[in-house]
Parts: C-alpha cells; structure tokens; sequence
C-alpha cells in the first residue's frame, strides 16, 4: 500500500532540504515517489528549477509538483462546483458568483489539498508521497480544521433531516454524504498511511516549535518516524573564535533538549557550506538521514 512522508517542522529550517533529499533516495531505490510541496515560499523550486502546480518528472522514478492555492480551489470546483450551485440555486436566488465565496470557507481548502494526496495514493501510479507542508502553523491549522470539517458536515446532515420537510428545492444529502465521506478518507489516510518526520535547527524557537508539532501530531493519530536537527555546526569549526564557540555551545543546549525530548530518533545534519541543492548533494544527506547509527535504541 502507497504510504505518505510528511515532512514538517517551523518555517527556514530546511524541510524542503530534507524532504527532497527523502524523495530522491526513495526513487533511486527503485520506488516511484510524487514530491508534493504545500509550502507557499516556493521554497522547492530552488531545487529543481520550473516547477508549479502541473506534476513534473524530474529524476528517474520521482515527479514532483507545487501546490498553489489556485490549483486547489480549481479541483474544488471541478469536483463539487456544479453540484454546490445547483443545489443552492433551487433553494435561494443566488448567482453563480456564490461559489467564488464559498472558496473562503475555512476548511475548504484543507480538505482539497489533502484530497489530492488521496488521490495520488489511491491513483497506483506511486509507491509514496512524500509531502513538504507548509511550516508548523499552517500543518497544525490544516490537521485541525479537517476534524472539524468532518464534525461540521455531519452537524450540516442532521439539520437537513430535521427541516427537509419545510424546505423545497434539490436534495443536498448526496452533496453532504459525498463530502463527509471524502473528509472521512482524508482523516483515514493521516492516520493510517502517514509517518512524519519533523525538522528543527538547534535554536530555541525551531526546538521549542518542533517538539510541540510532534506532539499535537501524535495527539491527532499521526505516526511519528524520526526528528531531524539540521545545520549543526561542527565543534571544531572555528578554534579561537569567540563568535562560533559561542553559537556551538548554544546550539549544544538546545540539541540536547531536542534530543532528551524528542519521542523517535533523532538525525542529525552539519551546517554546510553551501546549500545542498544538487542530486549528488542531496543523496549525502539522504545518506545520513535513513542510516541507523548503532546504540540508539530506537532506531
């Protein structure tokens, strides 16, 4: 069965990296991996140049695209545009217009852009998905509101049971039904064929964020498969220099709170010189991403 990898973690500090890195290593062995982005910086097109919302291959066995909120909302409307209008039209005097309002409904465009990774693991076309999101806020925003948009369609059925007697026009019960049903998939898939792994540089506010992402993710029923802490700066990367013996001990105390706190096993990344952002660079960091160092005994 096609799994999901999310990738997340608080905004600069180096999901992309990683989660491209993930995805490059998966198809080199062989798997076939779609590399979706939900992160609205663009940050995935530094890495593989002219990507957007259309899927592009761009290695051997790995397709990558950039979901835009454009691209969402236009699959709303391809999937329940019509169906919204017609019903709401045999109820109210409503124009077509409506539906340009009713993309602003919270939850709305969770629920597509989550449908989509649906449909990429039930299309057979891939072995997995892995899945950039968007930094911590916007995960833990999009994890929310599909369980409260689940509540909320299922309150929205029952209300229609009560007054449907008083009410004239189109049936909206197979609208509702289909949706509810959708959603309900969606909150299948999160917690049944996802694995996170949350990424976090060893500064206060990434460790601090990270540690209570991995948290709200284990209380919503996401499996967690391993914490990353990127851009550590080696011990010896400067000797005598005051301004980096500094940075180093810091960095060590939040490493160690991250690595004492973290429930999955921790990886650990260097600071590079430049940002690794070629094939062969990135194959480096799949590297010591998926090994398993002896000694740790959750690993």
């Amino acid at each position: 069965m096609a799994t999901v990898r999310l990738v997340a973690g608080k905004g600069g500090v180096g999901k992309t990296t990683v989660a491209s890195a993930l995805a490059l290593h998966a198809a080199g062995r062989g798997e076939r991996v779609l590399l979706v982005s939900t992160d609205p910086t663009g940050a995935l097109g530094q890495i593989f140049p002219g990507v957007g919302d259309e899927v592009r291959e761009v290695a051997p066995g790995l397709e990558v695209v950039e979901l835009t909120r454009r691209a969402v909302l236009a699959r709303w409307r391809e999937r329940f545009g019509e169906e919204v209008y017609r019903v709401l039209r045999s109820l109210l005097p409503v124009e077509r217009d409506v539906l340009d309002y009713l993309e602003g409904v919270p939850g709305l465009e969770e629920e597509f852009l989550l449908s989509y990774l649906l449909d990429a693991l039930d299309s057979g076309r891939y072995d997995r998905v892995v899945w950039d999101a968007a930094p911590t806020a916007g995960t833990l925003a999009l994890l929310e509101a599909q369980a409260l948009f689940y509540d909320h369609l299922t309150q929205a059925h029952r209300l229609y049971l009560k007054l449907q007697g008083y009410l004239k026009g189109a049936d909206p019960t197979p609208l509702i039904e289909g949706w509810r049903a959708l959603t309900g998939r969606i909150l299948a898939m999160l917690r049944e064929r996802t694995r996170a792994w949350v990424v976090a540089q060893p500064e206060r506010l990434p460790v601090v964020q990270g540690l209570e992402l991995m948290a709200a993710l284990d209380r919503f029923g996401i499996a967690l498969e391993r914490a990353v802490l990127n851009r550590v700066l080696p011990e010896d990367a400067c000797p005598g220099c005051a301004f980096y013996e500094a940075k180093a001990r810091e960095q060590r105390r939040w490493a160690r709170r991250w690595r004492e706190e973290s429930p999955v096993p921790v990886r650990e990344l260097p600071e590079f010189a430049a940002a690794p952002l070629e094939p062969r660079a990135l194959e480096a960091v799949a590297r010591r991403l998926v090994a398993e160092p002896e000694g740790d005994p959750r690993a």
